[in-house]
């Protein structure tokens, strides 16, 4: 492959910039077609990267070299359509698109899956350490408030009828930190579950 070091950087470039397909006039006119369809397949650009492409250079009157393009990604999508990035990209939390041929697409699939349980597993706890910062968050601001209400209630400028609802708010707020309290002891016990069932599907992968 004609200058395979070159094209091995441009699409590695290609997985961070996400296979923009965005041209610019001078692009377009000295496009490498043959590179251009490597950066994509290496990227797991779906063909309709092509068009996308066709249609930037179109307003310069630049017809992409279909045939040239085809052949780049092909050979780029075996740099992607590996085990390894499968398993990348699915930890991730990547879409995959389809874009791997039949007889690579087995092998990618599986680490994919594979990855891609680790990174449910993942999401799963980090929702619920979520979870538990915002009832944190919940419950210090309760306590702020009760205590700002509570100096209210005992200063000489309440009045009567103020105090009347402050004590009911206050009865609340403490009605809802006790009610926290559950519920943090419950996300706990949730977190240590989760946490240990990341921790299995981790141990059980066989990438790394």
């Amino acid at each position: 492959m004609k200058n395979n070091n070159g094209k091995i950087m441009i699409a590695a470039l290609a997985v961070l910039l996400g296979g923009c397909a965005s041209m610019s006039e001078e692009e377009c006119m000295v496009a490498d077609w043959h590179a251009l369809g490597f950066e994509d397949g290496a990227a797991g650009a779906q063909i309709a990267q092509l068009s996308r492409r066709r249609q930037a250079c179109a307003e310069y009157s630049v017809r992409p070299d279909t045939e040239a393009y085809r052949a780049g990604r092909s050979e780029g999508l075996r740099l992607y359509c590996t085990e390894q990035r499968g398993f990348r990209s699915g930890r991730a939390g990547q879409n995959y698109s389809g874009v791997c041929p039949t007889e690579l697409e087995g092998p990618f699939l599986s680490a994919y899956q594979v990855g891609r349980d680790i990174f449910m597993a993942q999401h799963a706890v980090d929702e619920v350490a979520t979870a538990i910062n915002s009832r944190e968050e919940e419950r210090e601001q309760l306590l702020d408030d009760i205590t700002d209400k509570s100096a209210r209630l005992v200063s000489d400028e309440a009045t009567r009828d103020e105090r009347v609802e402050l004590l009911a708010d206050i009865a609340r707020m403490k009605q809802r930190h006790g009610e926290i309290d559950v519920e943090l002891d419950n996300l706990h016990q949730e977190l240590a579950l989760r946490q240990a069932e990341y921790n299995q599907v981790e141990v059980n992968s066989p990438y790394r």
